[in-house]
């Protein structure tokens, strides 16, 4: 059988597999052509993190970088950027926006998980790019070290600050970086915010309560000092201001200690009968709890969710 010549295979022109290595390269150049570094690289177990790689491949791949002269390493220092001039790349006109957040991406709720997926959408559309930064110090009272390596170290815009703690509020504001806080700002830190109100919603969560006839009321709230639960909090108070004062269950975010809480709540001498709960998850711990010890949400006991997930519409 006679093939037509342009269907005939002809030597040494089928791709090449590209190994790990060169690909691991491969991205280390186009990152550094980008600006997404200034100076030097991150350490080599941030690297391999970030990638998703062992430490040998990625050892290779900075080996192979620093013979092509785009880095240099010296003994017990960071490997240092070479000059873009030395190497010939010019960066590429790309904004990089990032993203602090001291939660991993597996531990937020779907629906952060949906406009985090449509920030980057967007971003990508007019050719920006989105970084996510994941760290349990920027929840941390001191995280100003780790803030600075990062900040200094990354070609960003704009910062977005995700369930943002005040000390992190406050470093951005003294230094006057360009940022966007994904949640309550606190009041003494003047920066641009997006967010629910929440304090007029536990406002207004407190009078719904207090229209059904219930008198002492609980709020089950951890005690995170995020500015969101802080001025969930205010609300709350506000909205019992001409009645009782609410009791203020702050936990650490665990079961057995929501339990405990709430244990200790049920045997006042005058027991909270109705409860606002600030997270959606939290809520089915209250509730199980309530219904095992025999409560009846017919009159008794009222319950009230903050936050909202889907999967409270099968409650």
């Amino acid at each position: 059988m006679i093939h037509p010549p342009a269907l005939i295979p002809a030597k040494n022109v089928l791709p090449l597999r590209q190994s790990l290595v060169e690909s691991v390269v491969h991205l280390l150049k186009k990152q550094i052509s980008e600006g997404r570094w200034i100076d030097h690289l991150p350490s080599e177990r941030a690297l391999s993190h970030e990638l998703q790689v062992s430490r040998p491949t990625l050892r290779q791949a900075l080996k192979t970088l620093e013979q092509q002269a785009w880095i240099s390493s010296e003994h017990g220092k960071k490997r240092k950027l070479v000059s873009y001039q030395e190497v010939g790349q010019v960066p590429e006109k790309i904004q990089v926006i990032a993203l602090l957040t001291p939660v991993s991406l597996d531990a937020l709720p779907p629906f952060v998980l949906f406009w985090i997926d449509e920030v980057r959408t967007n971003l990508a559309k007019v050719g920006h790019r989105l970084e996510l930064h994941v760290s349990s110090v920027f929840a941390s009272t001191h995280p100003d070290r780790v803030v600075d390596g990062i900040v200094r170290n990354n070609r960003a815009s704009l910062w977005i600050l995700l369930l943002s703690s005040y000390s992190l509020q406050r470093w951005f504001y003294e230094r006057q970086i360009p940022c966007i806080t994904a949640g309550s700002c606190l009041p003494e830190f003047k920066m641009p915010s997006i967010d629910i109100d929440y304090r007029a919603a536990c406002r207004h969560a407190a009078g719904a309560f207090h229209q059904k006839g219930h008198q002492q009321l609980a709020m089950v709230i951890p005690n995170t000092g995020l500015a969101g639960d802080t001025e969930s909090e205010l609300g709350f108070v506000e909205g019992c201001r001409n009645h009782l004062a609410p009791v203020i269950l702050r936990h650490d975010g665990t079961r057995d200690d929501i339990i405990r809480k709430m244990d200790g709540a049920l045997q006042r001498k005058t027991p909270p009968t109705a409860f606002l709960v600030a997270r959606a998850g939290h809520t089915l711990t209250v509730l199980s709890l309530l219904l095992s010890k025999g409560a009846a949400f017919n009159g008794d006991y009222a319950l009230i969710s903050r936050d909202n997930e889907p999967f409270l519409n099968f409650l």
